[in-house]
């Protein structure tokens, strides 16, 4: 039997001791998962806040995934210094076992980079959806917002667990050397129970068993065995569902509100990625997202994008107006050298200012790729559809002017034989020209297919503005901006006349340039001397007006070309003879400049030449006048997206679907039922208690006895004697209320007014698109205007402006500027379009996180259809308290 006894005592240590060391660690971290998730999804119940994206666990492509142990993790890098601290400190040994899982010298997830999808030169294409997809996947921000509403989910967790049955259990093994009364083991076992009820009342159950057995004398032993129940409940202060009740329903309250804040979260986020503006909070909680940067957007990145394109055919048309002037100048046609200088200067600073823009874009691109969670070394190219409707000339047609430019300038260097391949690289040109004709004939199409949109967005600005001066204010706005007869009138002219107009000119280019291109230089010279040109050729002579050029070259014994080769021989023998008479140096030096300014005359007047630079130079100006052409269609094609909602509606359809404004009125209600909780405290405590103890009579303990049991029945209670520091808290329950219904009617205002300054900037962009897209064709026309002055050919005699070089450069950073603001303002509008869906509660994203565009904004929109409330079933019928009538006497 003693040794049954000790065998008995070591088991129940060893169970003890393996009962303490309870659990692995994951399974306690899958239990909290199972448990937090779990009230996740029964908070997701609600289509209008309904949460997918809610697991902390980063996906294996992210670059925030742990590809370690969770409940091992290696040791990262540490600081030397810092680490010798973890092994010795203040002269004594440190613990051993800090590198039991081993050591990382990653802190992110050294994979993630092998996932990302990139092009052939390496580098990521991220349009705004792809942005969007990135940022979810990799933003430490994005990361924390989970994870603060895994965090609110685990106190309602915890706080629902306070009224769920709790286990306890325990055992203790003593050992006991009494000196003259002997040495005794002693094994006492405890399991029970307790709960709280809704009513406060708190009732615990408990069995214990000890077992004794003295080593002394004959070794002894006896157990017994005490069954108890008690029960307490308050009946004046801390009794009642409301008070027992109030820190579940808190916590239940907060989930709430985190939810719908995580909504926020996701919208704001979008918002933020792609328009840089709409920035929300993320679920208040213990988790931060670091220092990821707020800065840049993808509209502002596509913007810059599109200012870089038109800087760039700023300085190509400045480059080629430059070139011309030069050549001009050589003629003599242009007298005054500073409008070269002019031009020069104004070239210079449009190349430092491109190579500025260049430099600011790609530091922005580094900042935005970090906003995404990205590092800044990562390559990424930047392109969206959306871009395209921006680019008022092509990608390709600048490409090609640029070309078209460099050949030019090779063309216009008399001291220079023309370019071996210059005939090659013309048919090319005329071959990707035909594919620029092509692209604007689809832009046609497109301008055709807008043309009800486009009538419809200029008769809501139209009656907007006839509102507005109908309510008596002034507007100060040439009603052309908004004229549809206006707007047709220019579009019909644009495809019947002009567009027209420019591709029968560009097709006569095709016909001179071809000619150049089949007939090599003898047979050419030929054909202009013996007047034997096609008909399709003379018709294209005429219609260009280059007639002259081949009539001038018809006799050479009448040319100007034969003239200066007479000159230039009567010079030589005056030269001779001075020489050989009297030695005369002066004289011979002024001779020999005339020779020279005449063998220059002679290099301008080669025919061949001067036939090619022409008619080069004339295809270049068509060249620009179709990029003139393809901007007005591409520009007129453009639409937006109405919105016609009022302020009295945008606000109303706010006060039924705006998450955070649902969350403003829990919160005031909350503070308004602070009050009554802390009343309950200004209450005396008196509590009704019971206490049941039944315990056993035999040596086994395990016969349980009537006479070896105790009841006790009892009310304890104290007087509210003392309740000063309960009357403050009472009393600043009440002014917190008081401040917050403040705070919540303000609150109410600033969303108004927030929808009325939004409305306002969306109807303020509406007129300025119009007022920017009549601004690129006044800039366009002064453009062309200008081309035109610079087409004929040099005559002799003849002086150019002194202004016009300052006027062609004016009129082209004019356009510049005209269609980057035209830019801005298509953003800006997109941007207010955004933020007022987001504003009015109304946002949609889809399972990916992107914005789900309702398109018309209206107050017949399916908006409203698509946002109809949920209406909850409210289980008691809350009577609602009439507001007071006011005493007028007693306010007089």
């Amino acid at each position: 039997m003693d040794r049954l006894l000790c065998f008995l005592c070591l088991a129940a240590l060893a169970a003890t001791l393996g009962g303490n060391a309870g659990c692995s660690r994951q399974f306690y971290r899958t239990k909290a998962d199972r448990e937090v998730y779990s009230v996740i999804r029964q908070g997701n119940n609600d289509p209008r806040w309904k949460i997918d994206d809610y697991n902390i666990k980063p996906d294996a492509t992210s670059r925030l995934y742990n590809p370690f142990n969770p409940d091992g993790e290696p040791m990262p890098e540490d600081d030397p210094a810092a680490h010798r601290k973890m092994h010795r400190v203040a002269g004594m040994k440190g613990a051993p076992d800090w590198h039991n899982n081993g050591d990382t010298r990653y802190v992110e997830n050294p994979y993630w980079r092998q996932y990302l999808l990139v092009n052939e030169r390496g580098e990521i294409p991220l349009d705004k959806d792809k942005a969007v997809e990135l940022s979810i996947l990799h933003s430490p921000e994005y990361q924390a917002a989970r994870e603060n509403l895994y965090l609110a989910a685990m106190g309602v967790a915890q706080g629902r667990y306070e009224f769920d049955i709790r286990f306890f259990g325990g055992d203790s093994v003593s050992y006991r050397n009494a000196g003259g009364s002997g040495a005794s083991w002693r094994n006492t076992a405890t399991a029970g129970a307790e709960r709280t009820l809704a009513t406060g009342a708190t009732w615990v159950v408990d069995l214990a068993n000890s077992i004794t057995w003295t080593l002394s004398g004959t070794g002894s032993w006896n157990a017994g065995t005490t069954f108890n129940v008690g029960v307490v409940q308050p009946l004046l202060r801390g009794a009642g569902r409301k008070v027992v009740l109030e820190n579940l329903t808190q916590e239940e309250r907060d989930f709430l509100a985190t939810v719908r804040q995580m909504i926020l979260y996701q919208q704001g986020h979008y918002t933020r990625i792609v328009t840089g503006s709409g920035r929300q909070n993320i679920p208040s909680g213990a988790s931060t997202a670091g220092s990821t940067p707020n800065t840049g957007s993808f509209y502002g990145l596509l913007e810059q994008q599109i200012q870089i394109q038109n800087q760039r055919q700023n300085i190509i048309g400045m480059e080629d107006n430059l070139n011309r002037f030069i050549e001009l100048f050589d003629a003599g046609q242009v007298s005054n050298v500073y409008q070269i200088r002019n031009m020069e200067q104004n070239l210079l600073s449009s190349q430092r200012d491109l190579l500025r823009l260049a430099n600011s874009y790609q530091s922005d691109v580094e900042t935005y790729i970090r906003s995404l969670g990205l590092p800044p070394d990562l390559k990424v190219s930047i392109t969206d559809p959306l871009l395209e409707q921006f680019q008022l000339t092509s990608p390709t047609l600048t490409a090609l002017q640029e070309d078209v430019s460099i050949l030019m300038a090779a063309i216009r260097k008399r001291d220079q034989p023309l370019p071996e391949n210059f005939r090659d690289e013309l048919k090319t040109i005329i071959r990707r020209t035909e594919g620029e004709i092509a692209v604007l004939e689809q832009d046609l199409e497109i301008l055709q297919k807008s043309m009800p949109d486009r009538i419809a967005g200029l008769k809501s600005l139209e009656a907007f503005i006839t509102d507005r001066i109908a309510d008596g204010e002034r507007v100060d706005l040439d009603p052309s901006v908004y004229d549809t007869e206006t707007f047709l009138t220019r579009v019909n002219k644009l495809q019947t006349e002009e567009i027209p107009n420019t591709l029968a000119r560009l097709q006569a280019t095709f016909t001179l340039l071809n000619l150049i291109v089949d007939f090599d230089e003898p047979t050419l010279r030929e054909m202009m001397q013996n007047r034997s040109f096609a008909p399709s050729v003379q018709e294209a002579l005429r219609l260009l007006k280059l007639s002259e050029i081949a009539e001038s070259t018809v006799d050479p014994e009448q040319s100007t070309l034969a003239t200066l080769q007479q000159e230039l021989e009567r010079l030589a023998d005056e030269l001779r003879t001075l020489r050989g008479e009297n030695g005369d140096e002066a004289a011979p030096r002024v001779i020999h400049e005339d020779a020279e300014r005449i063998i220059a005359e002679l290099r301008l007047e080669n025919t061949y030449r001067d036939w090619v630079r022409r008619v080069c130079s004339v295809y270049q100006n068509e060249l620009v006048t179709l990029s003139l052409m393809q901007t007005r269609a591409r520009l007129d094609a453009m639409t937006l997206a109405p919105v016609s909602v009022t302020p009295e509606e945008a606000f109303q359809i706010a006060s039924e679907h705006r998450l955070d404004w649902m969350n403003r009125k829990a919160q005031l209600v909350d503070t308004w039922r602070k009050i009554d909780i802390a009343a309950d405290r200004l209450r005396g405590a008196m509590s009704l208690t019971f206490d049941g103890t039944l315990g056993t009579s035999d040596k086994y303990g395990v016969q349980f006895s009537k006479n070896n049991s105790d009841l006790a029945l009892g009310l304890r209670w104290d007087t509210p004697l003392d309740r000063y520091d309960e009357m403050l808290a009472y009393r600043r329950s009440q002014i917190a209320y008081q401040n917050a219904r403040r705070a919540y009617y303000t609150y109410v205002d600033s969303v108004q007014a927030q929808l009325r300054n939004t409305l306002r900037d969306v109807q303020l962009s509406q007129i300025n698109f119009e007022i920017n897209r009549n601004a690129i064709f006044v800039d366009t026309v002064r453009v062309d205007v200008m081309q035109l002055q610079m087409e004929r050919p040099p005559t002799r005699g003849a002086s150019i402006d002194t202004n016009t070089s300052e006027q062609l450069v004016n009129a082209l950073n004019g356009l510049m500027r005209s269609q980057n603001s035209f830019l801005s303002t298509w953003i800006a509008y997109q941007t207010q379009r955004m933020l007022l869906d987001m504003y009015m509660g109304t946002m949609e994203l889809d399972e990916r996180g992107r914005w789900i565009d309702p398109g018309v904004i209206g107050s017949e929109a399916a908006v409203f259809q698509r946002h109809a409330p949920v209406l909850i079933p409210v289980p008691i019928p809350v009577p609602m308290i009439e507001t007071p009538r006011v005493n007028r006497r007693y306010v007089e």
